[in-house]
């Protein structure tokens, strides 16, 4: 017997492979099929996708978009940092598709109050702007860095998306209330969106200050609370007479 060198095998090896039947002979392993490199498998994508924008919601609101690297967010994914470029084009369309994400209900609640039929009414507008700053407190430290800052990456597309939409729709609303006579005539009706507004969100654009002078909280009890406060002092003012400036 020849080995596959083309020597003669050993008697020692002849006899053993002589003694084990073919069916107990190791089969060699056939060749694994590569993925392509850096890429997961069809099954795992979607399980990747959703890391990345888990790490991009926790990494962002906190830090900031110039302040977190494409290689933190793999990191934190625990996948790598190549695969941001792969779903979602590198990271500002990582950070778009958070931002989408997160302020989507944002958006349904000016679409609906878009609508010819909408029957939302001033108190409905205070309620939801404040239950959206109080459920989101990483919303406060993204638009102070990312919307107000001198150089705010995120400015033209907040103020496109959000104040530019709302404060004409409030308007149009507060000019049909004081149309139908259940609000004061004499009323600037932009000077009250601001007012309506500046109520909504301030304790909770300054919850750190707030949290420690007011004792603002974002839990149930504060924002029901503090939502009737501010919708009695909408309704009826302060004060029995009425103030001289």
């Amino acid at each position: 017997m020849m080995n596959k060198s083309g020597s003669p095998a050993s008697p020692a090896a002849v006899q053993q492979s002589a003694r084990v039947p073919a069916a107990l002979l190791p089969v060699p392993a056939a060749p694994r099929k590569r993925r392509g490199r850096g890429r997961p498998s069809a099954a795992d994508a979607e399980d990747v996708r959703k890391k990345l924008l888990d790490a991009a919601r926790e990494l962002f609101p906190r830090y900031g978009y110039r302040a977190v690297s494409s290689r933190q967010i793999g990191a934190a994914a625990g996948v790598n940092f190549a695969m941001i470029r792969y779903y979602f084009g590198g990271k500002p369309g990582l950070y778009r598709e958070m931002l989408n994400g997160v302020m989507q209900p944002a958006r349904k609640t000016l679409d609906a109050m878009s609508t010819p039929q909408s029957q939302q009414q001033l108190t409905d507008v205070l309620e939801n702007i404040t239950r959206s700053w109080a459920a989101n407190p990483w919303v406060a430290g993204f638009v102070v860095r990312e919307v107000l800052a001198p150089d705010g990456p995120m400015r033209a597309m907040f103020l496109r998306e959000f104040p530019e939409r709302l404060a004409p729709l409030v308007e149009r609303m507060v000019e049909g209330e004081i149309a139908a006579g259940k609000v004061r005539s004499d009323l600037d009706p932009r000077m009250l969106v601001l007012s309506i507004v500046s109520l909504a969100i301030f304790p909770f654009l300054t919850l750190p200050l707030t949290t420690r002078v007011f004792g603002v909280r974002n839990d149930e009890e504060f924002v029901g609370r503090f939502l009737r406060h501010t919708a009695e002092l909408l309704a009826r003012g302060v004060g029995t007479s009425p103030f001289v400036l």
